[in-house]
């Protein structure tokens, strides 16, 4: 019984939308076009809107500096951190100058690094960020060495600009975290010492 209403509603429908004047049609039709497109325009400008605020807080006004490049390019000639020089080139000339001072004393500017399956992992600075891929010693292995800049330059943005670690004797905390106690005191000197050679040449 309830089938048969059901059809008959619905062979009611249909009979009502026959008669719809086609000139009325039209009207419908595009009064329902304009309702979807200001719709569509809305949820898009949203959408829009949502991932600018995101870049506007994760992503940093990168400027690439030609002349840092060439005096960065100067110092590690040969290296195999040569290849990022125009990623390094492109951060703020403060962490700039921290990047190739410590990765000149954790890796000697790439010649000793990490590696997965016997691939360089472009992590030429220590570094041991928990990830999917991690290479020999317990380090992050890197996707490319524009991954490996511009994760690296972030944390240390974060520990120049929230830590306020911005000297290289502040910043042997990359060498042994944030407790010393337990690390050779020589060592620890002698990361600093050699860390703000590079540092200072680059950063004055």
């Amino acid at each position: 019984m309830n089938k048969l209403l059901n059809k008959v509603k619905f062979n009611t429908i249909l009979r009502k939308i026959g008669a719809i004047d086609p000139k009325k049609t039209r009207q419908y039709l595009l009064i329902l076009l304009v309702v979807f497109m200001w719709s569509f325009a809305i949820l898009s400008s949203t959408i829009k809107s949502s991932i600018d605020k995101i870049s506007i807080k994760t992503v940093p006004p990168f400027q690439y500096d030609e002349k840092l490049e060439a005096d960065i390019k100067g110092m590690v000639s040969g290296h195999p951190i040569e290849g990022m020089s125009k990623y390094i080139a492109s951060r703020d000339k403060q962490t700039a100058a921290f990047m190739v001072a410590i990765a000149k004393k954790e890796s000697n500017w790439g010649e000793r690094v990490p590696v997965l399956d016997g691939k360089d992992c472009f992590n030429y600075w220590g570094y041991r960020g928990k990830r999917e891929h991690m290479g020999s010693g317990g380090h992050t292995c890197f996707n490319s060495p524009r991954d490996a800049v511009y994760t690296v330059a972030n944390r240390i943005d974060e520990l120049v600009i929230e830590y306020n670690l911005d000297t290289p004797s502040k910043m042997v905390v990359w060498k042994c975290g944030y407790g010393c106690a337990g690390h050779d005191k020589k060592s620890i000197n002698k990361w600093v010492a050699d860390v703000d050679l590079y540092y200072q040449e680059l950063v004055n």
